[in-house]
């Protein structure tokens, strides 16, 4: 018996008698769990007793009642409570709803996983009628109509994963002076005219992986940083976080900070020119592990790969298998992706008339290097490009 799939089946069980998994999720994620797993749980009892129940039920959470007054409105989630809760009073409306989702672009593999959590949360709401998806290819011109062209269309609200942290700021404004509410989703915004911005602490993603990498050199080296896309808000945190933390350390000298634009093209192109560059390099700091996989082709083509002591990025597959297989010194963080599902949860609250938080963060962590085999996603078909694959229900995994 796999003793990672009895403990998610406790999970499951414990998050439904806590009432943070929905009975939706319950079944879908039981489903891919084998029969010695359930059964050496409660999750077995759970289900027992929720198939001989009234199949009406839902997720547990913040509960109100829906505007039609014919069923009753329920929270896949348990909707954080915080210290600025919003009144969304004025933004209830009868179902179903039709909600807009301004995307920036599915221009790498994250922004791909993203919008499969977004559908799977959207799935788990019978209020949501329809969501119509905009691509914006990462331009903030052509965002900006995409939101304009949404509120013509009359959505009910709108989720918006910025390609800018600034040029953004007038439409958002005038969806939400048009009382069409809008939820920010991950990327930063340098205005507060929304109702909840939900997202991951993406400078902490920077300070913990400066932090790991200036341990593993003692405080001494010569290091550069490889960033991922240029003004994007998530981006420029972590970058922020690098530097900030590299700071403390006076004998740790930036030898360069350049801009990978999130490509792993990019990357190998801009590391072959540091190694003609710079005669020593001691660690390659990257915010994500899709830059980080051409920088070290690029290191392991020029012979160089011995003399940098710390690697790091994120739980994109592709690169975690080669820092697991290849026992590469790296730092990795857990780059959650559940705020494509948890955007969905704030703005269906929203129309509900619940309250939410303006500021809703999930935590980020450093994954122990001993942990790392347990985040490895089994070798099928495209799981090189997955990303936070165990909190996805597998029916949502990118085909």
């Amino acid at each position: 018996m796999d003793d990672k799939q009895t403990e998610k089946a406790e999970a499951l069980a414990q998050g439904f008698l806590r009432g943070k998994v929905s009975r939706r999720t319950l079944f879908r994620q039981a489903a891919g769990l084998s029969g010695l797993a359930i059964m050496s749980t409660s999750l077995g009892a759970v289900l027992a007793a929720c198939s001989n129940s009234d199949d009406n039920g839902g997720s547990t959470g913040t509960t109100g009642s829906s505007a039609t007054g014919s069923s009753s409105f329920t929270s896949r989630v348990e909707i954080p409570t915080t210290d600025d809760m919003i009144d969304t009073a004025k933004y209830k409306k009868d179902p179903p709803w039709t909600i807009g989702y301004a995307d920036a672009s599915l221009s790498n593999s994250a922004r791909v996983f993203i919008w499969q959590f977004t559908q799977w949360a959207v799935s788990e709401y019978p209020q949501i009628g329809d969501v119509v998806r905009t691509d914006a290819n990462d331009s903030p011109d052509k965002q900006t109509s995409d939101i304009q062209d949404l509120i013509a269309r009359g959505v009910d609200g709108i989720i918006v994963a910025a390609t800018s942290t600034d040029a953004l700021n007038p439409v958002i404004e005038s969806a939400m002076s048009q009382n069409i509410p809008i939820i920010i989703q991950e990327r930063d915004v340098t205005t507060d005219q929304f109702v909840t911005w939900v997202n991951i602490k993406t400078r902490e993603i920077g300070t913990g992986q400066a932090s790991g990498a200036a341990d593993i050199l003692g405080g001494k080296g010569k290091v550069v940083l490889l960033e991922g896309f240029a003004g994007n808000g998530a981006a420029e945190e972590a970058r922020k976080g690098h530097e900030e933390v590299l700071a403390t350390f006076p004998d740790i000298e930036i030898l360069a900070t350049e801009y990978s634009s999130w490509s792993r093209e990019d990357g190998k192109s801009i590391m072959e020119n540091w190694l003609q560059a710079f005669p020593q390099i001691d660690a390659v700091i990257a915010d994500s592990g899709i830059q980080q996989q051409g920088a070290y082709e690029a290191a392991d083509a020029a012979g160089r790969l011995q003399e940098i002591k710390a690697w790091t990025g994120d739980e994109l597959q592709g690169w975690l298998r080669e820092v697991v297989d290849k026992k590469i010194p790296g730092v990795m963080v857990n780059r959650a992706l559940q705020f494509g599902a948890f955007a969905v949860d704030a703005l269906a609250n929203i129309l509900a008339g619940n309250p939410v938080p303006h500021i809703w963060f999930d935590p980020v962590a450093v994954v122990p290097p001993e942990k790392l085999p347990e985040y490895v996603a089994p070798n099928t078909a495209g799981s090189d490009e997955w990303w936070d694959w165990w909190d996805l229900p597998k029916e949502w995994l990118p085909k």
